[in-house]
């Protein structure tokens, strides 16, 4: 395995900004369309999206260290960029479309490590179909790396909100959860591209989001006022891995599953069938949304009926 930071290495401090940005166009080869859509000027010009479209715009990083370890190999956490920014593409209902990248990272970084980070993110964002059309790099001390990826997709279906969902709404996810780390499922998760767009064509879906801080943290941000959601234990798809099942703790705090969390009026069957038919991830209803009582804004529900609070919290940037 390519090491991150190794002076005996030919290393990005050999080389000249320019020097380094042609060597990542020759590993993105084709997904590097010319200027000036792709890089050259100072600006990439954007192609106009599809006729009666929206453009979505979100960004994300990856910081080593941070989400992912510096034994992690390059390739996976590279992958895991892309993935992670149309991951939130797919919770609105949308289709990637193209990338700007941002990499900041120390001159004794190792060019055959960059290499394969950039390979990574360039195999994934061909199975996606993104065009990377520009980027910048910067160099800081210590032994430090971090990309940034803007992207932007496209599509001509409602915009899936977080906002939407109303008292009595039953609340579902689609795959399993917890123990993503332990899995590997963080560094290896395929956005749920086609489940976002046929829960956009669903008009019962109310509200949605994608799973990257945990049920616990992320329920929250589709919860109308003074609402709580009910979640039944019985009903968490927990995930398996070598003989161990994750608790229900992992499944609502541990995060970075990258499945999409959404809010239902009415019984989803039909669309479980269609998810079925289709192969992909299945829907689990979990619980609903009631009104605010004496539990807080998670509440626990066990086989037979008795409520308890749920006080845990999934991942936060700030805490």
């Amino acid at each position: 395995m390519s090491e991150p930071f190794d002076s005996k290495l030919p290393h990005v401090g050999q080389l000249s900004e320019k020097e380094i940005i042609g060597r990542l166009k020759n590993i993105f080869g084709d997904l590097m369309p010319p200027s000036p859509f792709g890089p050259g000027d100072d600006c990439a010009i954007i192609d106009n999206p599809p006729p009666n479209s929206k453009l979505y715009a979100t960004s994300d990083s990856v910081i080593m260290g941070v989400h992912f370890s510096p034994e992690t190999s390059p390739e996976r956490s590279g992958a895991k960029l892309l993935n992670r920014n149309a991951s939130d593409i797919a919770s609105m209902g949308g289709r990637p479309y193209c990338a700007i990248t941002s990499a900041v990272f120390s001159k004794n970084l190792s060019l055959n490590w960059l290499d394969g980070f950039c390979k990574g993110l360039s195999d994934s964002a061909s199975k996606l179909g993104v065009k990377i059309v520009g980027g910048d790099c910067a160099s800081v001390k210590g032994d430090y790396f971090s990309m940034h990826l803007t992207m932007l997709g496209v599509s001509t279906l409602r915009p899936l909100l977080r906002t939407g969902a109303s008292i009595g709404d039953k609340i579902c996810v689609t795959g399993s959860l917890g123990l993503s780390f332990e899995t590997g499922h963080h560094l290896d998760f395929s956005p749920r591209l086609r489940e976002g767009e046929l829960l956009a064509i669903d008009e019962n879906v109310s509200a949605c989001t994608d799973l990257s801080d945990g049920i616990a943290s992320d329920i929250l941000n589709l919860l109308p006022e003074s609402a709580a959601a009910i979640l039944d234990e019985a009903s968490l798809p927990l995930r398996k891995f070598s003989g161990k099942l994750a608790k229900i703790e992992n499944a609502l705090t541990d995060g970075e599953d990258y499945e999409l969390l959404f809010t239902y009026k009415g019984n989803p069957l039909r669309l479980s069938e269609l998810f079925k038919s289709e192969g992909l991830a299945p829907i689990s209803v979990i619980g609903e949304i009631s009104p605010k009582g004496n539990f807080g804004s998670i509440i626990l529900r066990d086989g037979v009926g008795n409520l308890k609070a749920f006080r845990g919290r999934g991942y936060s940037q700030l805490a």
